[in-house]
């Protein structure tokens, strides 16, 4: 197989299983932003004896009978665990001499755990216990690299906020929308309002139309009900950060502000760059934000609102179909941004039984297809690199080079671990010459537009392909998110 790679420096930046399953798609048609984030919230309901004459007052009496977070807790503040130096390898562990030292000069409520102050100088420690980082039968909690807690366990300290009145900041991945857009979050959060927070923003494409994807983000967003607006901001850039700011604060009224999303979406990061357009006195300790999944643990409370209503930062909700979830942390080092994407489309037309893959961790077969069919691979892995072979010989070639030239996995030990690759989607898109006809969106990874190229040839255009990912990661077909670099919409690729 001969390797395909765009310019070396564009690269400096719900039901899984392993079954496939083909799917029939006509062009998608986007609903409009007005139509799509206005359908009103279905909240539970409740005898009229004891509903609260407005939002203020069901806050007011909430938070008077269920304190969310003891006020006598002692906790890090970068992820919530409750200090303590008794078990190491334990969420909120500290060494027992720096954990009595902070005591006796009662500075604990300042203090981080052992794991959060690694996480801050840039170690990438994996939380949740997960994956291939499931521990074996008698492996001891706490084992180095194994994680310390549970995707149940950090779902459960979600719970309560569906008894609550309350405002949720649902945050979603521009970069990985398919891997972080919760559509089951109203088991969470009931029937209160959500205002859709597209993060990321500044590591789009060049030439992306911000509100385009706002309005695609909204037609995404219509299954979930009762999103009262969308935003798409970006914490490092502060774009679209004011607005933002502006719609919580009004849609507030009085409630508690949860931040809630998939893990490693951006919650922390947000928190700090929100914190002083809403405050005017920003805390000193604020949630550490840190590139590994589960970097938050517990309810993180800030008192930042007057009238006894505060801000949360939640723990990530981890998604078992993720691609994350099945990597080993160097692994996942690797597949993260470092940058812009940049799309990369390869010159040479995507022939019929031709085969790509996106380093080792998956393959897209084209079945069939017209000349004309072009296919735009879009991540923001900075060590992904494309390669192409036959399709007869993908098979073989995967087993011979993936985790040695296509890298990640990081090694064949790794690559035979992770296990072959499992088809579970075949997509039959029907394509329209100088459009994009959807995209095949791989949930962790990133995803490939579908488009075609004007074409002289006559009658119906169809092209058939396949997807080849991890056993449990999920792959999701969806209308074609608008973003620049593409062939049909005159970027160069």
């Amino acid at each position: 197989g001969r390797a395909l790679q765009a310019d070396p420096a564009a690269h400096k930046r719900t039901s899984p299983g392993p079954r496939n399953r083909t799917v029939a798609v006509h062009p998608p048609v986007l609903v409009p932003r007005s139509a799509a984030v206005h359908d009103p919230p279905a909240p539970a309901p409740r005898p009229a004896s004891a509903r609260p004459s407005s939002p203020r007052a069901a806050g007011a009496a909430v938070r008077a009978s269920v304190a969310l977070v003891p006020r006598n807790r002692v906790a890090c503040y970068g992820c919530g665990a409750e200090l303590q130096a008794d078990v190491a390898g334990s969420p909120g562990y500290m060494e027992p001499e720096r954990y009595e030292m902070k005591r006796k000069r009662r500075q604990l409520r300042e203090s981080l755990c052992d794991r959060c102050r690694r996480l801050s100088s840039g170690e990438i420690l994996p939380a949740v216990v997960e994956g291939r980082l499931k521990r074996p039968s008698g492996a001891a909690v706490g084992e180095e690299g194994r994680g310390i807690t549970t995707p149940e366990a950090l779902r459960g300290v979600l719970l309560p906020l569906r008894e609550r009145p309350a405002l949720i900041a649902l945050l979603v991945d521009l970069t990985d929308v398919a891997g972080t857009l919760l559509p089951r979050v109203r088991e969470l959060v009931g029937g209160n309002p959500i205002l859709l927070i597209g993060t990321k923003l500044d590591l789009l494409p060049r030439g992306t139309e911000p509100e385009r994807v706002a309005d695609w983000l909204s037609g995404a967003a219509r299954k979930i009900g009762g999103v009262v607006d969308v935003h798409l901001v970006s914490s490092k850039s502060g774009d679209g950060l004011q607005a933002a700011a502006r719609a919580l604060l009004a849609e507030r009224r009085g409630r508690d502000l949860f931040l809630l999303g998939a893990a490693n979406v951006g919650k922390s990061a947000f928190l700090q760059s929100l914190l002083p357009l809403v405050s005017p006195a920003t805390p000193r300790h604020l949630p550490l934000s840190a590139s590994t999944p589960g970097t938050t643990l517990s309810l993180l409370p800030i008192d930042c609102f007057s009238g006894g209503s505060q801000l949360y930062d939640t723990p990530g909700v981890h998604l078992h179909h993720r691609m994350s979830a099945r990597l080993l942390p160097a692994e996942l080092a690797m597949t993260m941004p470092r940058g812009r994407m940049r799309p990369y489309t390869p010159r040479e037309a995507a022939a019929e039984g031709t085969s790509f893959f996106w380093g080792g961790l998956a393959r897209i077969d084209v079945v069939s297809a017209p000349p004309a069919l072009r296919l735009t691979f879009c991540t923001g892995g900075s060590r992904l690199r494309l390669h192409e072979c036959p399709t007869a010989e993908a098979a073989e070639a995967h087993a011979a080079r993936a985790g040695i030239e296509w890298t990640p996995p990081q090694d064949a030990a790794s690559a035979a671990e992770l296990g072959e690759l499992q088809l579970v989607r075949t997509a039959r898109l029907r394509l329209t010459p100088c459009e994009q006809a959807a995209d095949l969106a791989i949930s962790g990874l990133g995803w490939v537009s579908v488009g075609c190229l004007p074409t002289l040839q006559q009658g119906a255009l169809e092209a058939t392909l396949a997807v080849w990912v991890p056993r449990g990661v999920e792959v999701f077909v969806r209308p074609p998110m608008p973003v620049g670099g593409l062939p049909t919409v005159g970027s160069e690729a």
